[in-house]
């Protein structure tokens, strides 16, 4: 039995990684505007598309990091899944070519891919008591990069002095951020730990090349509790497959909380170009803003978590939907600060729902496909919200002259904020996991 404080150790490395991870997909954020100056682009939709590609590459990889995070060491391949995308986007940095920072982003993606199935797998693993809570914590890390991200890079892109060969203002962050992390990659490798030993490997390749059991998960009351439903798993471990029934339970949770996702990362890019076009914010201030609407995720991941445990999930989850859908179509009713204001109660309830249905889904499956089910559900609901960035751009760049007036943006609030609402209607569907 691993030790606690070896335990403790692997939640805040890989928290630290989970900021990495998405501190690098919304790195680029606040810069839009600057790259299209810089780089002679066809408008905000070419400098959104990095982004975009980033995000359906790290989405549709998914479910094959899910097979390797289930059967091989998650330790590795989160250390090379940091260390991969660190580089590519350092090196986004150094090009002076477009076409080489589209592929690049294809390549960070393909890096970033290794995060979620390995890190959602790994941390319930280390904490089987409350995997949770464990989820909720290691949903800090989301707020964290979300802030520093579109934070950090508004800033350096101003402030940074150095030079070196043609590296532009904006690319300075991209070099500075991932210089940082290279060097976490090396440290998680040195400190995290795995909980599976070499045995427990070579045992479940001979479970998963002997069975061809694809028995579907076990179903279990509604009103189990959490340590009830480990304790389950416990007594009775189910086959190493992920069976069919699961599989399409899985999708069809994705297919409608990708919606949520969709709206959450459109909503990333729609917030830097809004307060840059309609009320001429700098990349600087952009980026602080944006940032500030993650910043509340890191007390509301882990808190949603544990104030919604037992038969208050699936409600509270619900509920966190249908009020970030309200609080997003409110957005053009107010002016600049109003705007940031909304932003960051939408991205509150938005981002605390990511920790309460990634709780709800893990608590009912067996921990031996948990790295697959994953893998099949970013599959699905990422894809799908990683299109956003693009069609944000494309959408933003069809208002014209009216990018400058807030109304104009009605329409695009109102399309996110029912997306949120019909996400909400995922519950039903996780309740039928247990």
């Amino acid at each position: 039995m691993l030790a606690p404080r070896r335990s403790i150790l692997t939640l805040i490395f890989c928290t630290l990684l989970h900021a990495f991870t998405h501190a690098f997909g919304s790195l680029l954020v606040p810069l839009y505007l600057l790259m299209v100056a810089d780089l002679h682009l066809h408008g905000v939709r070419q400098a959104a598309l990095i982004v975009t590609l980033y995000g359906l590459v790290y989405n549709i990889c998914s479910y094959p990091a899910g097979v390797l995070a289930d059967h091989f060491n998650r330790k590795w391949l989160l250390a090379i899944g940091l260390l991969g995308n660190s580089l590519a986007m350092g090196s986004i940095g150094l090009s002076r070519h477009y076409p080489e920072m589209v592929l690049l982003g294809v390549v960070a993606g393909l890096f970033a891919s290794l995060f979620h199935p390995c890190a959602n797998s790994l941390v319930p693993a280390h904490f089987p008591e409350n995997p949770g809570l464990a989820i909720g914590l290691l949903g800090i890390g989301s707020g964290i990069g979300f802030f520093v991200g579109p934070q950090f890079s508004g800033w350096r892109a101003q402030e940074a002095h150095w030079h070196f060969a043609q590296v532009a203002a904006w690319q300075k962050p991209c070099v500075e951020l991932g210089a940082a992390g290279v060097i976490c990659a090396i440290l998680f490798l040195i400190f995290a730990r795995e909980t599976r030993t070499r045995a427990d490997l070579q045992r479940m390749k001979h479970l998963n090349s002997a069975s061809a059991d694809s028995s579907p998960v076990a179903i279990l009351p509604a009103q189990m509790s959490t340590e009830e439903i480990v304790m389950r798993y416990e007594a009775h471990p189910p086959g190493i497959h992920l069976s069919r029934s699961l599989f399409w339970r899985v999708v069809g949770i994705g297919s409608t909380l990708g919606m949520r996702d969709f709206a959450g990362v459109g909503t990333i890019t729609l917030s830097s170009i809004y307060l840059q076009k309609a009320f001429a914010y700098s990349p600087k201030h952009a980026g602080l803003a944006v940032g500030l609407m993650m910043l509340l995720s890191v007390l509301v991941n882990p808190a949603s978590v544990y104030l919604s445990s037992g038969k208050r999930r699936l409600p509270l989850l619900a509920t966190a939907l249908m009020a970030g859908g309200v609080a997003i179509t409110l957005v053009p009713c107010f002016g600049a600060i109003g705007a940031v204001i909304t932003f960051c109660v939408f991205q509150t309830f938005q981002l605390g729902s990511y920790a309460m249905s990634d709780a709800a889904i893990l608590e009912r499956v067996p921990p031996a496909v948990r790295g697959r089910v994953v893998g099949v559900f970013l599959t699905i609901a990422g894809t799908f919200g990683a299109c956003a960035p693009f069609v944000m751009g494309w959408w933003t760049d069809l208002l014209g002259n009216r990018a400058a007036q807030p109304h104009a943006y009605v329409p695009i609030f109102l399309a996110l904020g029912s997306m949120m609402a019909l996400a909400s209607l995922a519950t039903k569907l996780i309740a039928r996991l247990a």
